[in-house]
């Protein structure tokens, strides 16, 4: 069908499952047909196909949501396994992902749709409440928001919570207010992580259930499972998959190629699914780096990817690969290989002195205790960064709250890491010479790039993001907690000039202040060293944290996101300013250069 109103007919008459939909090109009055199949189909799910989906956007959406997205264009392979996961039989989420059904429908839904669909209209709300907002948009991006007394980006983090509102479109005049500036993913994810831990309306205390009534979570004492892809909507179809057919299975996924192996070297599990293209190292290089280590070398693998004649080559060279599997597939042929693999066991102990590059494996006494395997260090695969020092075991003292903290595993010596992170300029300060003399500026999104302080080109540690940190009386960082995530770290877009609409001069203590309105912030690189002062494992021992301690006051600001450590332009960090939950929200450097 060519049109809405030809779907929408066909809808009444057929009562699907899942509904499909191209937004490429645009489509008028998607709002008023989103809002009637909402009422016709509550239980139908929406599959939305358009140009410049943001990477991180199914990731970062916390659910249920109504309408998932897939990038266009897009292959075979991810989006079969885009209907899969949306028309499985799976009541219960395993993956803490977003699907719902229509009856769901809501802003995380409306807001993401409006812009992919490059509107320009006013988007109309009214909650359950009888509150009401309007968020409005020009060619695609976020302008302006309005709710009670709150506007700009506060009112969109008050209709973010806002759960399924009633939505109308009207046009937008021409001389409407902006209040909102940037990217509309910017904006729009950064919503996101404002408003993930807020709940809209919590119940009143009568209306929660009884201590004795509250479900206890099942122990999972079944075989362990590492699945890794960089393919949203496939690790949920292939997680759901497996753990419906056996719902003891221990399953983590992992996004990149250095996350998974970092998994699978800390989790040590019975199997490993693995796709062969990844967004940092191949699936053969993952191959590669477990059979380096004698701790995962007998680990197999099954390598699923849509790159046949690639992973038949893989197969080929890395013993440890034992079984293959081409997308797209179905998920019975996948649970029961799954299912054959396990009841193998591992690979057999003289198949790792076949491995790709020859050596032979080091003798080996059996796997050891858990303590002994936590003890080893981690061989990195090469050319990659060597891998961090072996951690020596220092548990947390007990305080005698319940529950315990997570086990805290504290390097030898304080490894250093270069941390990277996305800046936007928020006013410069001028010297009586007109020199930068002081930047304010905010990070630009969560996440953030770890690299080994002897290899700062290759990320080490992709996908972490910053946690709660605690200041020193000066008001600069004493620790910093990173915390991993099932995404890779933003990439960094250093933009080295403003596009002004107006200028603010003010003369302050002797110097010139600048600050302006802008339609596109001024971006930059912040590069810092820090050293490792602790690794804080979950009670599943996988990583839950990472402590970090900065290595000086000094940091480098650069316009180049590929700089080395040592390039940019040196500042002395003057202050860091936190939220409530302190997180970092603003940074105040000082020029180093007098």
């Amino acid at each position: 069908m060519e049109s809405l109103a030809e779907a929408e007919a066909s809808v009444a008459e057929a009562s699907p499952q899942l509904l499909i939909v191209d937004f490429d090109p645009p489509r008028a009055d998607t709002i008023e047909f989103l809002e009637r199949l909402s009422e016709a189909s509550p239980n139908a799910r929406f599959l939305a196909i358009a140009s410049g989906v943001p990477s991180q956007l199914n990731s970062d959406r916390y659910g249920p949501n109504a309408i998932q997205f897939i990038e266009k264009p897009f292959e075979l392979s991810e989006f079969g396994a885009a209907v899969q996961a949306l028309l499985g039989p799976w009541a219960n989420a395993i993956s803490g992902d977003s699907r719902g059904t229509l009856r769901d429908l809501n802003v995380r839904d409306l807001v993401p749709l409006q812009c992919l669909n490059s509107a320009t209209a006013i988007l109309h709300l009214r909650s359950a409440d009888e509150r009401s907002g309007e968020i409005h948009f020009l060619d695609g991006q976020i302008t302006h928001a309005l709710a009670g007394n709150f506007t700009g980006v506060g009112a969109l983090h008050q209709m973010m919570r806002w759960k399924t509102p009633r939505a109308r479109e009207t046009e937008r005049v021409i001389d409407a207010p902006r209040t909102i500036h940037g990217s509309w993913s910017q904006v729009f994810l950064e919503a996101l992580r404002q408003t993930a831990v807020v709940t809209e309306d919590p119940p009143a205390p009568s209306a929660l259930p009884a201590i004795a009534d509250v479900p206890t979570e099942r122990v999972k004492t079944g075989k362990k499972i590492v699945i890794i892809d960089d393919t949203e909507m496939l690790l949920i179809f292939v997680e759901d998959a497996l753990a419906t057919a056996d719902p003891s299975l221990q399953i983590v996924t992992a996004f990149t190629g250095s996350e998974g192996a970092r998994r699978a070297e800390v989790m040590l599990p019975d199997l490993v699914l693995l796709d062969y293209s990844l967004p940092d190292l191949r699936g053969d290089q993952v191959c590669e780096r477990l059979l380096q280590n004698e701790v995962t070398a007998r680990i197999p693998i099954v390598m699923m990817s849509g790159h046949v004649s690639e992973m038949a080559a893989a197969a080929r060279k890395y013993p440890n690969i034992v079984a293959t599997i081409a997308k797209p597939f179905m998920s019975d042929a996948l649970v029961a290989l799954v299912k054959e693999t396990l009841a193998k066991g591992p690979v057999p102990p003289s198949a790792p002195a076949r491995r790709g590059n020859g050596k032979k494996p080091a003798k080996k006494n059996g796997a050891g205790t858990a303590k002994e395997i936590a003890e080893k260090p981690v061989a990195a695969a090469p050319p990659g960064p060597p891998p961090l020092p072996a951690p020596t075991i220092s548990p947390l003292p007990k305080t005698g709250v319940s529950p315990a903290p997570a086990p805290r595993l504290a390097t030898s010596n304080g490894s250093s890491v270069v941390l990277g992170l996305g800046m936007e300029v928020i006013a410069v300060q001028f010297t009586p010479r007109f020199q930068i003399g002081t930047i304010r500026a905010r990070p630009t999104a969560s996440t953030l790039s770890l690299t080994h302080s002897s290899a700062p080109t290759e990320n080490l540690l992709a996908g972490f993001e910053i946690g709660q940190v605690e200041l020193d009386s000066q008001g600069r960082i004493q620790t910093m907690r990173v915390v991993p995530t099932r995404r890779p770290a933003n990439p960094i877009e250093a933009r080295n000039a403003f596009e002004i609409n107006e200028v603010a001069l003010v003369n302050q203590n002797a110097s010139i202040q600048m600050t302006a309105g802008q339609t596109a912030p001024m971006t930059m690189q912040l590069v810092a060293i820090f050293k490792v002062a602790a690794v804080e494992l979950s009670d599943r021992f996988e990583v839950a944290q990472l402590v970090l301690q900065p290595a000086g006051s000094r940091v480098r600001v650069t316009l180049d996101p590929k700089a080395r450590p040592a390039g940019g332009t040196e500042f002395e960090t003057v202050q860091v300013r936190l939220d409530a939950s302190r997180r970092i929200t603003e940074f105040v450097l000082n020029s180093a250069v007098a």
